[in-house]
This record gives C-alpha cells, sequence and structure tokens, in this order.
C-alpha cells in the first residue's frame, strides 16, 4: 500500500470521529426552561435566552413565585410548594409527549429537583448551574449545612421582613443593597448591573408600576 493510500485512511478515519454539528436549522430543536436563583426572576437570563434564542433553541425563562414580575406577595408565600408551583404548573401543561431541558442556578436547583421527583417523564435533562443539589430538599439538619451558603464573614447581609407579626419566623428577607454587588453580583461589572436593573424595571413598570424591584428570599429555604 502507498504512502499516500494510507495517510489517505487516516484522514478519513479521524474524520468520522470527529463530532458534526449540523447548521441549527436542521438540528433537534430542544426545549429549555431556565430557573433562576435565589432573589432574582426571569430578568436575569436575558442574555443567555437570546444567545441560545439565536442558536435555534426554543427557551422558557419562569419567574418562580413571588419573584421577577410575579404579583404575589412574597410574605404570603410561606412554603417551598407554593414558591415552586409557576414550574411544577408548567410542567403539569407540557403534553404528554414534550420533554424539556431543566436549567437551574444557585436555589433554582431545589426546582429541579422537585420537579425531578415528579415529572421525570417530561425531563429530557436537569443541568445544575453552580446550583443546590440535595437529593430530597432541606429534610436533615446535614442538608441545611450543606445547601444553604455560609455569608457570615460578610456581617449582617440581610434585612429579615416578618409578614405574619414580630413575633413569628421571618416570611422573607432582602439582601441590603450595599452587599449585593459584592456577594451576589460580584463578576458583573456595573454597566451590566443597571442594565439588569433597567431592564427589571422597564418590565415591572409594565406589570405594576407601584411595585419596586428587591433581591428578595421567600418561603421555606
Amino acid at each position: 500500500m502507498s504512502g499516500g493510500r494510507v495517510e489517505e485512511e487516516k484522514e478519513h478515519t479521524k474524520s468520522e470521529m470527529l463530532p458534526t454539528y449540523p447548521h441549527h436549522h436542521h438540528r433537534q430543536q430542544h426545549h429549555l426552561v431556565l430557573i433562576h436563583g435565589i432573589g432574582h426572576g426571569a430578568w436575569c437570563w436575558y442574555k443567555i435566552r437570546c444567545l441560545l434564542e439565536a442558536s435555534g433553541y426554543k427557551v422558557t425563562c419562569l419567574d418562580l413565585k413571588g419573584a421577577g414580575i410575579d404579583q404575589s406577595d412574597p410574605n404570603t408565600i410561606l412554603t417551598f410548594q407554593d414558591y415552586n408551583k409557576p414550574l411544577i404548573n408548567f410542567l403539569s401543561n407540557l403534553p404528554l409527549d414534550e420533554k424539556v431541558v431543566l436549567v437551574g442556578h444557585s436555589v433554582g436547583g431545589m426546582s429541579l429537583t422537585d420537579a425531578i421527583h415528579r415529572f421525570a417523564n417530561k425531563i429530557h435533562m436537569a443541568i445544575y448551574v453552580a446550583a443546590t443539589m440535595l437529593e430530597h430538599g432541606f429534610s436533615t439538619h446535614q442538608d441545611f449545612k450543606d445547601g444553604k451558603p455560609d455569608l457570615s464573614a460578610f456581617g449582617n447581609v440581610v434585612k429579615f421582613i416578618y409578614g405574619l407579626g414580630p413575633d413569628q419566623p421571618p416570611t422573607s428577607a432582602i439582601m441590603k443593597e450595599n452587599f449585593q454587588h459584592q456577594i451576589l453580583y460580584q463578576m458583573s461589572t456595573l454597566e451590566n448591573l443597571n442594565e439588569f436593573f433597567q431592564i427589571l424595571n422597564s418590565q415591572m413598570s409594565k406589570s405594576t408600576p407601584e411595585r419596586k424591584p428587591e433581591v428578595c428570599q421567600t418561603g421555606d429555604p
């Protein structure tokens, strides 16, 4: 066999091993459902959403209850099940033959885990992006230890809201503004932050002019 023939066969074999990436118009369209982290909303995915849609993916970004532009009063959301209801309702209404790719960030991972236990047959894949991964949620003392970030080095970073009265457990918590960039947006430029909140303010003004955006935790952890 000539040297030229051997080299040609080697190149052909290598080309078969390499993955091929067809143009996105011809690829199977995946439906990605993006779940925000604590204190955020669907708005925080806006850059990623644009990139994914431009690549041919179908994308849904959900506001969990009391988050983003959802109209629910955060101080009336007392359980995780109530907080996660928008995702559960969305999956309940999916056609039986449709599967989605769930993507969760931060505490959004708990929403994914809850959905997996309920709708395994409707979930093609679950992607945890720096997200909480607890098999059964916050069920044990160790779960709380593993799943809650330790912010003690920053001091008192949140303001608690006692929607049921001062003698009852807090119903929500707002991260103080001077800690938000340091803890939540430490990898974002100030220009990006201004852009984020302009979008959020625009969305909320269309929804209800009297409600202001807050970095707020609602419901059970």
